[in-house]
């Protein structure tokens, strides 16, 4: 698969720019890829995610990051092991 150059250009341009417009853009980024893999892990499990759990849990990811944790003490810290994953197959998946 050959790279987006035009991609990669952008987004690095972005996140060399100073103030909140970067912040919010690496933050969606941060945000987005949790959601990604979220939906991903859930729909291969045969799972029900619900959107206040992505929510609750993708932005504690982006808080963790943001206080300069890595991906793995992100996932530590904000998913929580204990709740069970719902399987509602009535309602749509996100």
């Amino acid at each position: 698969m050959k790279p987006r150059w035009g991609l990669i250009t952008f987004a690095v341009i972005a996140l060399a720019a100073p103030g909140p417009a970067q912040a919010n853009f690496k933050n969606n980024i941060i945000f987005s890829r949790c959601a990604a893999a979220m939906r991903k892990e859930y729909q291969q499990a045969n799972k029900q995610l619900l959107l206040g759990q992505l929510n609750k849990t993708c932005d504690c990811v982006v808080e963790q990051i943001n206080s300069r944790k890595n991906i793995e003490q992100a996932k530590a810290s904000c998913i929580n092991l204990k709740q069970p994953i719902s399987s509602n197959k009535n309602r749509q998946f996100l």
